[in-house]
């Protein structure tokens, strides 16, 4: 009796123990704590606290299932603070395992915009819209870049299309008075080029 007393002590001590270290309790563990981490970095994130909130990313992205968003939180993160040779890293690094994706090709194109490689970003855009040509944001980026190349002509010609395809965008108006004011400053300087040539020619 009393052996099978000191078995049940025992087998109900074993089982207890059992209980309290649930299978893949680790993993369990890990996977609450990765997502704590990328919670906080969401916070940091929307507060603007861009560097702290990349250093809440990087903690996350030995998780399987938050790797890759936590990826690119961290490549949008250093676009926000202009670190450009971080953020085209990522985002080729992201590339590569989807090809197609064209959010991380407008933020490439978005990116050698912002760096001043002005063709590539145009040649970039100019792609995209071939491809997205129902997306208003990729056209009005090729816009801004035409504009920005002095290019003014061309990006009257696309903003008309912008206009026509997207005529409830907010940022209509702005564009338009913008290229009202361009146009007539280029073709001053077209005038005063073409009367110079005039006159080296006489």
């Amino acid at each position: 009796m009393k052996i099978q007393s000191f078995l049940f002590l025992m087998l109900s001590f074993v089982f207890c123990r059992c209980a309290t270290s649930i299978p893949c309790e680790k993993k369990v563990i890990e996977r609450n704590l990765f997502e704590e981490y990328f919670s906080i970095a969401e916070n940091y994130k929307n507060l603007e606290n861009y560097s702290k909130a990349i250093e809440y990313y990087k903690k996350t992205l030995t998780s399987d299932s938050l790797n890759d968003y936590a990826f690119y939180e961290i490549a949008l993160c250093n676009v926000y603070l202009k670190n450009w040779d971080e953020a085209q890293s990522s985002f080729e690094q992201l590339l590569q395992n989807d090809l197609e994706n064209t959010t991380l090709k407008t933020s490439l194109a978005y990116i050698e915009a912002m760096r001043g490689n002005l063709e590539e970003a145009e040649n970039l855009y100019s792609y995209l819209y071939e491809n997205n040509s129902d997306d208003s944001s990729i056209l009005k980026n090729l816009i801004a870049v035409l504009v920005s190349e002095k290019k003014y002509e061309e990006a009257n010609e696309k903003f008309k299309i912008f206009e026509e395809k997207f005529p409830d965008e907010e940022s209509i108006p702005a564009v338009k008075k913008k290229l009202e004011e361009l146009l007539p400053v280029q073709n001053a300087e077209y005038e005063q080029e073409a009367s110079s040539v005039e006159e080296e020619m006489e």
